[in-house]
């Protein structure tokens, strides 16, 4: 619980709903003025359907706040899971239309990056999201998040490795530990694993200050690749991922 005086802040800060639902991990934060306040997230697995507005419910609860004290609503654009996207951004744009609020689109991977907040002074941050097999998603961003490259599904190999080689690395996401044989360990930083609304709460904050707003009313997820779509015992086709 926080442990300022609720109306000496609340009043007078931006206060928003962050959603990440891009991996197995669903996690949902509120943020004011830029700090994860409340967090409230589930990793056992794809249960986002059913949990998303649970959490939502226990991070308001926890604030002492009702949602229509909201000032936006954040939440992952993708890449990253097919379901789990568009599970977070179908919720996202039910509550801004619901309560006339913006909506705030942020990279996976972005947020990802945000996740070494004041722990990674120089080199490049490469978030990786698991794509399935050696595959993942990722981008390169500098120290100061500003991003090098665009989002790409690709399978890290040798090759891609040695593009890096006089480079200093710091690999997070749920997807960088199968990359780890193809990095000199000399080179690079294995960092967490873990993916977290908590870490929106900065980036989301800035945009917010700038009005960086996506339409809601059109607004679909980045998938990057097509879903994974297979032949199902009993309807004729399954999503996967």
């Amino acid at each position: 619980m926080p442990i300022f005086a609720p109306h000496k802040i609340f009043k007078v800060k931006e206060k928003i709903l962050c959603i990440e639902t891009s991996t197995s991990v669903c996690s949902v934060a509120l943020s004011i003025a830029g700090e994860a306040i409340e967090v409230a997230e589930l990793s056992s697995g794809m249960q986002h359907g059913e949990q998303i507005t649970l959490l939502i419910r226990q991070c308001m609860d926890q604030a002492g706040l009702k949602l229509a004290q909201l000032d936006a609503i954040a939440v992952s654009s993708g890449p990253g899971s097919y379901t789990g996207l568009r599970i977070g951004v179908s919720t996202a744009k039910g509550l801004c239309m619901a309560l006339a609020k913006p909506l705030i689109a942020i990279s996976s991977l972005e947020i990802l990056a945000y996740g070494v907040q004041n722990t990674f002074k120089d080199g490049i941050i490469m978030p990786m999201i698991d794509a399935r097999r050696m595959e993942v998603y990722t981008a390169t961003f500098d120290h100061h998040y500003q991003r090098l490259t665009s989002e790409e599904a690709i399978i890290i190999d040798d090759k891609y490795a040695d593009l890096f080689i006089d480079e200093r690395i710091v690999l997070i996401g749920d997807g960088y530990e199968k990359t780890l044989p193809y990095w000199s360990k000399s080179k690079i930083i294995a960092g967490s694993n873990r993916t977290s609304a908590a870490f929106m709460a900065l980036p989301a904050q800035k945009m917010y200050q700038i009005k960086n707003f996506s339409n809601f009313l059109n607004f679909s997820p980045f998938y990057l690749k097509s879903p994974n779509i297979t032949a199902s015992g009993n309807s004729g086709r399954k999503i996967e991922n």
